[in-house]
């Protein structure tokens, strides 16, 4: 890039899900993100794979990881401010972002009650506006048909990918194929 020319930063799905990600467990450093060990794991490696930064240019504290890059936390800034327009579709685009979003404030508890903490009116507005209706409890937002909810960012989880509920989903979905065949 030459000097005084502006890095044009278009929204890819990859994207998509570091901003859902970061949303809601932003670090006040930088650009980033605190939490588990798994979310920092997560969250660096996505980055590094999206080449946001170089792995010396990367910080933690061990409770957060950050970089700086002024263009970037910028873009993630806007797309975060125009979530309803840019994630209005049933598409890869808002099943990354809603994966990041889960895997940084989603719970899968033992009854298979599927929550998100931490939305706002805005948040629940997109998740109705894709078919996704929510009911408000101590505090949470509670996926009321959570199946359809799972089977839409299954494939785009990241930190919570390994969680047991993902193979049901997976295994009803052949089920459901199998008997529509």
């Amino acid at each position: 890039m030459l000097p005084g020319e502006t890095l044009k930063i278009k929204l890819t799905p990859e994207l998509a899900y570091l901003i859902g990600l970061w949303r809601k467990i932003k670090s006040f450093e930088g650009l980033g993100v605190h939490g588990s060990q798994k979310i920092l794991e997560t969250f660096s490696k996505e980055v590094l794979e999206q080449k946001l930064t170089t792995p010396e240019k990367l910080l933690t504290d061990g409770k957060r990881v950050y970089f700086y890059h002024t263009a970037y936390k910028k873009f993630f800034g806007e797309v975060e401010k125009e979530q309803l327009e840019r994630f209005k579709y049933l598409n890869e685009y808002a099943a990354n972002y809603l994966a990041g979003l889960f895997d940084a404030v989603g719970n899968i508890d033992e009854n298979g009650i599927v929550s998100l903490a931490k939305l706002n009116n805005e948040d629940e507005l997109l998740l109705l506006r894709l078919g996704f209706k929510t009911k408000r409890k101590k505090g949470k937002c509670i996926i009321e048909k959570p199946l359809i909810f799972l089977a839409f960012i299954k494939n785009y989880v990241k930190a919570s990918k390994d969680h047991k509920i993902f193979e049901v989903v997976e295994k009803l979905k052949n089920k459901n194929q199998a008997t529509a065949d």
